[in-house]
């Protein structure tokens, strides 16, 4: 890429953070161009890692919370007394549900909930402690031995990492071997051939090795 090239392309994406990313690179504009490029060609790579941890997690809760109120709708039941950020997520996710035409039976419920809502029900509120972890959800996480609050702030953690990607933030700044290998050990704690198996197909350690280097 040269220096005209660069030109032209900051001109068309001048909005999309490119002054943090020439900020980074001391000014020049080609070196941090390709910056940008490589930011999202990480991000991308960890979309499927994100996407399984994602997956698993809301599996594995929806299931113990189930098994907790014997209902498919467990939000509803006097006994779940869900925090009020939760309660307004579980609204809006069936007011999507409705304006794309579609009953708002449990089951889409449950897959229309954000990600942020999940690692909610680890956090704090409403005695969530014992109400709902130490019952339950503490089998979620069959390999976990340490904490409640250890575990919100790992999932916490990836959350901001994924809200980050969806949101075509810069991540490049990030220590991502670690947040990679977080998503690994979340997963394992879920559990280990799952994990074991994200890892074994994901890009991300390819990508991180291909990090373009600074002027």
């Amino acid at each position: 890429m040269d220096q005209p090239e660069a030109q032209r392309l900051h001109r068309l994406l001048s909005q999309a953070r490119l002054p943090e990313y020439e900020a980074f690179c001391g000014g020049d504009r080609v070196a941090a161009l390709r910056l940008f490029c490589w930011n999202t060609e990480v991000a991308a790579a960890f979309y499927g890692p994100l996407q399984h941890l994602e997956l698993v997690l809301r599996s594995v809760l929806d299931q113990r919370m189930f098994h907790l109120f014997s209902r498919d709708d467990w939000w509803n039941h006097p006994q779940a007394d869900l925090h009020y950020g939760a309660v307004a997520k579980i609204r809006e996710a069936i007011h999507q549900l409705g304006r794309q035409g579609l009953t708002p039976t449990p089951s889409e419920v449950v897959s229309e909930l954000p990600f942020g809502f999940w690692v909610s029900l680890i956090g704090r509120g409403n005695n969530y402690d014992q109400r709902l972890w130490r019952t339950t959800l503490y089998q979620a996480f069959p390999a976990y031995r340490g904490g409640r609050h250890a575990l919100h702030r790992k999932l916490d953690f990836l959350r901001v990492l994924r809200n980050k990607i969806a949101h075509h933030a810069p991540i490049y700044h990030r220590h991502l071997h670690a947040d990679h290998e977080a998503i690994m050990v979340v997963l394992g704690f879920i559990d280990a051939p799952l994990a074991d198996l994200v890892a074994r197909y994901s890009p991300v350690p390819a990508v991180l090795a291909r990090r373009p280097r600074l002027p």
